[in-house]
Parts: C-alpha cells; sequence; structure tokens
C-alpha cells in the first residue's frame, strides 16, 4: 500500500553551487570496476533530493550519422576547449569513422519522453545504468536542464544509478543495454539468483502485461472498474519488483488512474490520484517540473482536465463522500472502488 511519503531535501550553500548545477559535497567523480567512471555518493543521500542538474553542453536533433557528424564537429569547435574534453572523454559504443556522432549515440539523453531531441551532459553522461536505479534523470523544459533525483536513499559510498531504458525480462533487458551501449549488465535485479531472477521476469512480465491493458481506450470506456483494478494490481507489482522505489512508474500509474477516474466523472477520487501523481514526481523531478506542477494543479481542480466527463458521468461524485483516513487497507479498497 502506497502512502505519502515525507522526505528532506538537500538544500546546497549558494557559494557551493557551480554555474553547472553541481553540489560538489553530496557526490564524486570515482572510477568503478567493469563501468568506468561513475558517480559515488560522498554522503547518505535522503530520498527526493536534487543530486545535480545540468545544461546540455550540445542538443541535437534526430539526424543520419554523416550529417550528425558534420553538425557535432561545428557545434564542438564553438565549445571552450575543456567543454570539448568532456565530450571527446565520454565511452563510445560506435567507433570507427564517425567519432563524434558515436559519442553522442552512446551517450546522449532524450530531452523528454519521446523527444527527438537528445543532449549531452559533462557529469550526467556519466551516470551508469542499473535495472533497478536508485536515481530518477528528468529533463526540465522550463529551465531546459536535466535533472537527477534520488527515488530511494542512497546510502554513502554507494553508486549513483539510473536506467537507461529497457523493459520485460532480464535477458530482453540486457540484449537491449548490449546492442545500444555495448555492456553486459550485472545490476542487482539481473544478478538475482536463477529462482529470484524467474520471479523478477514473471513479474516483469505482468508489468507489460498490465500496462498495456490499462492503456486500452476501449477498456476504460466501457468497463473502467477493470481497468482501475489493473491500475492496482500494477501498484502492487511495482512496490514488490523495485522495492517500494518504483519512482515515475508509480506518477504514471496515478494518472492513469487519474484519468480512468475523472473520464467518468469521479472527480473525489481523480484528485486523489492526481495528489498521489504529484507526491511521485514531486520525489522524481523536484517541485519546479512543469509536469509536477501540473499534477498539483489537477489535484487541487480535476474537472480542469480536457477528459473530466468525456465517456459518462456515472461516478459523478461530490467533495464531501472523499473518505478521511488516506493511509489504511479500507481507503485503498475505497480509492480503487473494490
Amino acid at each position: 500500500m502506497t502512502t505519502k511519503r515525507s522526505f528532506k531535501i538537500i538544500q546546497p550553500d549558494q557559494d557551493t553551487k557551480s554555474s553547472s548545477g553541481l553540489i560538489p559535497s553530496i557526490f564524486e567523480i570515482r572510477d568503478i570496476p567493469m563501468k568506468g567512471r561513475g558517480l559515488v555518493a560522498k554522503v547518505d543521500i535522503p530520498i527526493g533530493t536534487r543530486i545535480l542538474c545540468e545544461k546540455p553542453i550540445v542538443l541535437a536533433d534526430s539526424m543520419s550519422p554523416d550529417i550528425l557528424e558534420t553538425f557535432l564537429a561545428l557545434k564542438l569547435k564553438a565549445l571552450p576547449k575543456a567543454t570539448q574534453r568532456s565530450f571527446l572523454f565520454l565511452h563510445n559504443n560506435y567507433p570507427g569513422k564517425r567519432p563524434f556522432s558515436g559519442i553522442f549515440r552512446t551517450n546522449a539523453l532524450p530531452c523528454g519522453s519521446g523527444s527527438d531531441v537528445g543532449g549531452i551532459y559533462p557529469t550526467i553522461c556519466l551516470i551508469n545504468h542499473s535495472c533497478l536505479p536508485n536515481s530518477q534523470n528528468n529533463w526540465n523544459g522550463e529551465k531546459e536542464q536535466e535533472t537527477i533525483h534520488a527515488i530511494r536513499p542512497i546510502p554513502e559510498g554507494s553508486e549513483i544509478t539510473i536506467s537507461y531504458g529497457g523493459e520485460g525480462p532480464s535477458a530482453v533487458r540486457k540484449f537491449g543495454l548490449e546492442k545500444s551501449f555495448g555492456f553486459n549488465c550485472t545490476c542487482p535485479l539481473c544478478s538475482l539468483p536463477s529462482s529470484d531472477l524467474q520471479a523478477s521476469d514473471d513479474r516483469q512480465s505482468k508489468i507489460q502485461k498490465l500496462d498495456l491493458s490499462i492503456g486500452s481506450p476501449m477498456t476504460m470506456m466501457t468497463n473502467p472498474g477493470r481497468s482501475l483494478s489493473d491500475c492496482q494490481a500494477l501498484l502492487h507489482i511495482l512496490q514488490e519488483e523495485y522495492e517500494g522505489h518504483a519512482g515515475v512508474l508509480n506518477a504514471r500509474l496515478y494518472y492513469d488512474a487519474f484519468q480512468i477516474s475523472i473520464a467518468h466523472g469521479d472527480s473525489v477520487r481523480g484528485s486523489a490520484f492526481a495528489e498521489r501523481a504529484y507526491q511521485a514526481r514531486l520525489i522524481c523531478e523536484g517541485d519546479d517540473s512543469p509536469e509536477t506542477m501540473r499534477m498539483k494543479s489537477l489535484a487541487m481542480k480535476p474537472t480542469s482536465h480536457s477528459s473530466f466527463g468525456a465517456y459518462s458521468t456515472r461516478w459523478k461524485t461530490k467533495k464531501g463522500e472523499a473518505m478521511a483516513a488516506s493511509d489504511t487497507m479500507e481507503y485503498e479498497n475505497w480509492l480503487f472502488r473494490k
């Protein structure tokens, strides 16, 4: 069962914060065995902490390798020598006659979900992958910077990790990571004993099936109760698979539940789900994230969403119908209409 989390934000001194947005006291760059360079926590980092934010040194749209190579050569030539070196020292999984485009393709992070524009960051691009990450990367379009937030407590001396993407069972994830980034994933999730790994793979398969079911407009329109039930089932599996820290996956799930509820006129549950999506985004992205602020606004006024009552008003509710206790199983069953 998920409830609101309270968490401490480490606020750096303005004097110690560099122009790139780095907070030197929280992490350091180290050589990681079998991985190359990476980021390691210098202090215990609480959940929700903004570890660093960084503006891209170069941005590029989707283009052919030859065009990208020429484009990057011109961009890099205009940058300071130190910045050029930070780019050239990044890993290249596509060695050959196009070194700039190879480095970019290996390291670029998309500027938002589904964006064709990618960015290179001297420090953030050093963060290594884990299928069970302790941090979340996010593009803040308003501030035009990438942020990294702790999505679980990170003990001092632990490596800071993010997910490079990849869904499904371990073998599928490992194949994709090897092909795209040139490494064999040995993260805690992929290195589980065989019986535990099989259980994890089963959960990953269920996650994919439930996500597909929740995304069905027909089911959402004709059988919203099933869609909400699938949301609750997915929530439980995510909590088990990611040890209670599913990060942005929770935020997306709660927003799905919000849309299901308001599409049938339930503003009370819609507000509750939007509040949970807001709390999850706050941890993953911070209070200055446009998506965090949007979830906060929807929690306050769920009827403002364009989908409110789009399918029906069968679940129409009044503000006074909300249950007071929000941390009980009874409340969870009410929320998901059990």
